[in-house]
């Protein structure tokens, strides 16, 4: 009953990035993949998410895009 339980949390997991030929680097640096564990808000579970540098990147970019520009907020003084 335990190893159906620990099979079925494994199978619900989100998918290995593809694998590498051994001793071959990816050609262009920012192809390279980062993994990170992140944490859903609300829960106390783990999620491993791997994304290439360019895509970290673009994320920070947006993060920060967003940062800057006022939002829709109608309590905002404009």
């Amino acid at each position: 009953m335990i190893f159906a339980a620990s099979l079925g949390l494994v199978a619900c997991g989100p998918p290995l990035p593809p694998p590498h030929p051994i001793g071959a680097g990816p050609a262009n640096p920012e192809d390279e993949v980062v993994c990170q564990d992140e944490r859903t808000t609300g829960t106390n579970m783990n999620r491993s998410v791997c994304l290439t540098k360019e895509q970290i990147e673009e994320n920070r970019r947006a993060a920060q895009d967003w940062e800057k520009h006022p939002r829709n907020d109608p309590t905002s003084n404009r």
